[in-house]
């Protein structure tokens, strides 16, 4: 499990100002590039690693956990079809 956190307003606040869409457009140029000169098996050997290193640093859920995540979702999902069909109905 990742150790706790503690984050101050200021922080969050310089992550939510980053140019995100400036970030995604730079990350897309080197994804395509690296894919045109190595191929796209070396993007999913790279996207492998990531998972491996993960799980060793213990930041990749159990199985447990994600069972519990898709629950979650699914429930989640449950409720705002019902609210989705009542709001219908009240109109």
């Amino acid at each position: 499990m990742l150790a706790s956190v503690t984050t101050t307003a200021q922080q969050l606040r310089a992550f939510l100002d980053r140019p995100w869409a400036r970030l995604r457009a730079a990350k897309d140029r080197y994804t395509a590039a690296m894919i045109a000169r190595d191929g796209a098996d070396r993007a999913f050997q790279l996207a492998a690693l990531l998972r491996e290193y993960a799980v060793v640093m213990g930041a990749h859920p159990s199985p447990a956990e994600r069972r519990a995540d898709l629950d979650a979702a699914v429930a989640l999902r449950r409720k705002l079809d019902r609210a989705g069909r009542r709001s219908r109905r009240a109109l």
